[in-house]
Order: C-alpha cells, then sequence, then structure tokens
C-alpha cells in the first residue's frame, strides 16, 4: 500500500489522554504521514507541556480560541487539506488510542467497494472492559434517534459491514468523500458534529465498520449528565439532533414528524426536571435551558450560542 494518511486530533486540557494517543499512533504498523494536533486554546501550563510532543510527525495547530470538538476538528481539517492533501484523514479522539495494527487492518478494506467513504474501527472501552457498540450507529427513519446497528460483538460480522453513522473515535475518512462533500461543521460547537459529518457521507459513500480494527477509548461516566454544572451539554445535543433533522429532511412533513418524535422526548426530560430533587432555580434554569435549545434549533442557530464556562458560573450561584 502506498496511502498518504494524517491523522488529527483534537486537546483541551488533557495531556495526559493525549500523550497516551499520540504514542500509540506513533506505534502503528503503517506508518503515518504526519499527525496533527489542534489544541483548543488550552491553559498555558497544559500548553507547555504539549510542546514537548512536536517532533517531525507531529505538529501543532494552536487555536486563539475555544471553538469546541467540532471547531477544533474543522480547523484541523482545513489545514491538512490544504498543506498536505492525504489520501485518508484519521479522525482521532485524544483519549483514543488505537492498537498497534488498527490502520493497517482498516486500509486492507479500502477497496471493499467501489466507493469506500469512511473505514471505522471498532470501539473498546478502557475502563468498563466493554465494547462501545452505542458509537457504531443507524439513523432511525425520522433522524430524531440513533440506534444500536449491532447488540453485540458476536452480532458483528467479521470484516467491514456498513453502518449509518459513528463517533469521532478513529473513522478513517477517504480523500474523495473530504473533496466531494467538505469537512466537519464547526457549527455544531459540541455534540453530535461527529454523527452529523459521518451520516452525511454514509448517504453518498459506504461507511464500513471494520471488526477486526480494534480502537481503545476512555468510557465516559454515567454521571455526568446529572451534574447540573453540566447541563450546558444538554442545550448543545438537544439543538444540534433538531439541526441535524432539518438538514437531512426528505420533505417538510417527513423533517416535522421527525422534530415532533423529537420533542416528545424532550417533553419527557422536562417531566424528569420537574420530579428532580433540584432545588427551584435549578429546575427552572434547566426548563430555560432545554426551551432555549428547542427555539435555537428551530431557528437554525449554529456555532458557540452557550458559554460553558457562564453557564457553569451561573449554576454554582443556584446551588
Amino acid at each position: 500500500m502506498n496511502e498518504r494518511v494524517v491523522a488529527i486530533t483534537v486537546t483541551y486540557n488533557d495531556y495526559d489522554y493525549l500523550k497516551r494517543a499520540l504514542d500509540a499512533m506513533r506505534e502503528q504498523t503503517y506508518p503515518l504521514q504526519k499527525i496533527v494536533v489542534v489544541d483548543n486554546h488550552s491553559s498555558p501550563e497544559a500548553q507547555e507541556k504539549l510542546k514537548t510532543q512536536e517532533d517531525d510527525l507531529v505538529e501543532i495547530l494552536w487555536l486563539p480560541d475555544n471553538t469546541g470538538c467540532a471547531g477544533g476538528m474543522q480547523a484541523g481539517m482545513k489545514y491538512t487539506c490544504e498543506k498536505y492533501s492525504p489520501d485518508w484523514y484519521w479522525l482521532m479522539d485524544s483519549d483514543a488510542f488505537p492498537a498497534p495494527d488498527c490502520l493497517e487492518t482498516l486500509l486492507v478494506h479500502k477497496t471493499d467497494t467501489d466507493n469506500v467513504g469512511i473505514l471505522a474501527p471498532l470501539i473498546f472501552g478502557v475502563e468498563r472492559q466493554k465494547y462501545q457498540l452505542y458509537h457504531h450507529k443507524k439513523i432511525s427513519k425520522l433522524l430524531y434517534r440513533d440506534l444500536l446497528k449491532y447488540n453485540s460483538y458476536e452480532e458483528i460480522p467479521a470484516g467491514a459491514s456498513p453502518i449509518d453513522a459513528d463517533a469521532v473515535v478513529g473513522p478513517l475518512v477517504s480523500k474523495k468523500a473530504v473533496d466531494r462533500l467538505g469537512i466537519i461543521d464547526s457549527g455544531f460547537f459540541i455534540y453530535g458534529e461527529d454523527v452529523e459529518y459521518t451520516y452525511r457521507v454514509s448517504r453518498q459513500f459506504d461507511e464500513l465498520l471494520v471488526k477486526e480494527a480494534i480502537i481503545y477509548h476512555r468510557d465516559v461516566s454515567d454521571t455526568g449528565a446529572q451534574i447540573p454544572t453540566a447541563w450546558w451539554k444538554d442545550y448543545y445535543a438537544l439543538r444540534n439532533r433538531i439541526l441535524f433533522i432539518k438538514k437531512f429532511q426528505k420533505n417538510f412533513l417527513h423533517g416535522a414528524f421527525g422534530q415532533g418524535m423529537f420533542l416528545l422526548r424532550i417533553l419527557k426530560a422536562l417531566l424528569k426536571n420537574s420530579l428532580s430533587h433540584y432545588n427551584a432555580n435549578l429546575k427552572k434554569y434547566r426548563r430555560v435551558l432545554i426551551f432555549q435549545a428547542v427555539k435555537d434549533g428551530l431557528a437554525g442557530r449554529k456555532g458557540k450560542t452557550v458559554d460553558p464556562a457562564a453557564e457553569k458560573e451561573k449554576v454554582k450561584a443556584m446551588e
């Protein structure tokens, strides 16, 4: 094989995980052309640590502001496209650690069809020691929710099998897909940008999950969504799903039904909030945040519309 592959990862104050990810990328049995690390305006201390990783293989792109996962990956893909124009873009979470033969195994399947757009590795959670099958998705017909493509490891066929969408945890994106469909949309800021992009690709290209290509990934805590200082994340998750439905709806009626089903899920969230143990101010705050997400999603407002740092301070004052 003579494929030029550039890996792109985004970091924000997570040096220890990033170093482990970089070490795993350096040890690939198929050599990378370059690793582009996008620093999303980390602290001065984290940036000093990151500078120690720069070498002939690792190049760092320093951003003046925190543009979220979506903005960071968009900047990295744009920079990589203009400077290197590789055959494949390897999109990597900073807390994902590919097995040594992960890239080589993915590339074995680059000609499985005449129209390969994405080759995705199977994701294994390092803390829970289970496959994170929720990342390998099919999208519901009305677009309002993600579904598991496979319910168990045993269900996954050997080799490569089609999926609708995936996380940005090691998908290998072809040059022809990037040239035709562009790069990740920074307007999503955080949450859902990976589903939007990989689904965008799978509508015109083959997106294949490769069972034998393994990437290890940190597990997210189940309790994170229950922490009020993290509720700003709910805003983006809700707003971005509405944006997703609006973008990919087949027609107005299809979109209306999809948005209606999604709004029912939001009503359930509001009911759950009303019955929660939080104080009245926090409950009101969460209602306002949810309604704002719906309003902004329906209006098509994109970008960093809610500031995470400011929202955390608001919540602390209410607790």
